[in-house]
């Protein structure tokens, strides 16, 4: 179910890509980026970890359970997935932050994204020019 939330933020985040008027180009290099994290994704540099055994599906069910906010845990785990992808590769960011339409969806993503999480992100100097840190939206 965690997983099912994660990919939904992920597809949130593509929509207001491609409804912000990034170009294809844009979007394939931003959604590579982030691919690469993903474990199981097609061009993953993350080996996924065996599959758990049904007394680890249980416990970690049984935490999912206890979570205090399910929805914060995910957007947070999100956060640090784009955070990481930001800062391995920040070309193909900066080149959809440098394009109006798609800055502005993307700034509105991941300042949405942080308010969601709790908390900010935490980018190299590169990014400074740009406008992403939480309430600026």
């Amino acid at each position: 179910m965690n997983r099912r939330r994660n990919w939904l933020m992920m597809l949130v985040g593509v929509a207001l890509l491609s409804a912000g008027g990034c170009t294809v180009q844009q979007q394939q290099q931003v959604l590579g980026s982030i691919g690469s994290l993903i474990p199981g994704s097609s061009n993953s540099i993350i080996t996924p970890s065996s599959s758990p055994t049904p007394s680890e599906q249980a416990a970690g069910q049984a935490k999912a359970e206890s979570l205090p906010d399910p929805e914060r845990v995910d957007a947070q785990w999100v956060l640090r997935t784009m955070q990481r992808a930001m800062t391995d590769s920040p070309a193909p960011f900066q080149e959809c932050l440098d394009n109006s339409p798609c800055k502005i969806a993307l700034t509105a993503h991941l300042i949405r994204l942080q308010k969601l999480a709790g908390g900010t992100l935490d980018l190299p100097p590169v990014y400074d020019r740009y406008d992403l840190k939480r309430g600026k939206e």
